[in-house]
């Protein structure tokens, strides 16, 4: 059982902001993996535990990650568009 660090408002909140919020429960549970995950190594937030006396190195590093997560929330949101999608033509009636 995973902990989970974000009660479920903010857990929405992320959601809503990146388009997420009709996720599929297993998807859902992937996302909050990810998020409390990346919250564990404090890469939501600039932090001292990612910033270290390399400060100008360290934190291009942490804004490049932040960015491939953001990315990524993008194309959760378009495999979940195509899987809705497929799932509807696959439901429509046969000619």
């Amino acid at each position: 059982m995973i902990k989970m660090l974000f009660n479920s408002n903010h857990i929405k909140g992320i959601l809503q902001d990146r388009g997420l919020s009709n996720l599929n429960d297993d998807s859902l549970w992937q996302v909050k993996t990810i998020l409390n995950e990346l919250d564990e190594e404090q890469l939501l937030r600039n932090s001292k535990k990612v910033l270290s006396s390399d400060y100008a190195k360290d934190k291009a590093t942490a804004t490049f990650l932040r960015a491939i997560v953001e990315q990524n929330w993008v194309m959760i949101t378009q495999n979940d568009q195509i899987l809705k999608e497929l799932k509807l033509q696959n439901q429509a009636p046969k000619e």
